[in-house]
């Protein structure tokens, strides 16, 4: 059994690895996040465009011009293809990184339980030790007592 301060200190090591996977899990969502919201962007932007240009269409547009709209909608999809692709990465890694922090928080945990284990055992230890000690101590007085009396 490793002496409870070699627990403490792996204890404590849990507990560094622990924190930052917690730290690395919030990154992961801020980028996860950031991806969801460019997403959301240019699908709006997309949509808006596409408005405007029905708009314009329905007033009468040159080829070129017309041309010009599909082909900057077209550049947009690909955008919207591109980010989706990032938010899929981005989640991803975001589940990747919170199977890690479930991971060192169960290590974690286990070192917590080793290290009560212990101290448990321990204190029963000790009551036991108190409780013979007081034992010997009554019995001795009786002794002694009874010693006395047949003198």
């Amino acid at each position: 059994m490793a002496k409870p301060s070699a627990l403490n200190t792996l204890a404590d090591l849990a507990q560094n690895d622990t924190d930052a996977a917690a730290r690395e899990l919030g990154r992961l969502q801020g980028l996860r996040n950031q991806a969801e919201q460019q997403l959301g962007a240019l699908t709006q932007y997309r949509q808006e465009y596409r408005e405007r240009m029905q708009a314009i269409a329905q007033d009468g547009m040159t080829s070129t011009r017309w041309q010009d709209f599909a082909q900057f909608l077209a550049s947009l999809d690909t955008a919207i293809r591109q980010q989706t692709e990032a938010l899929a990465r981005a989640e991803a890694q975001l589940l990747a990184g919170r199977a890690n922090w479930q991971q060192q928080k169960r290590r974690q945990n286990s070192f917590d339980t080793l290290i009560t284990r212990n101290e448990t055992r321990e204190q029963q230890a000790t009551l036991r030790r108190e409780q013979r000690d007081t034992d010997e101590y009554a019995a001795r007085a009786a002794r002694l007592q009874v010693a006395g009396r047949h003198r």
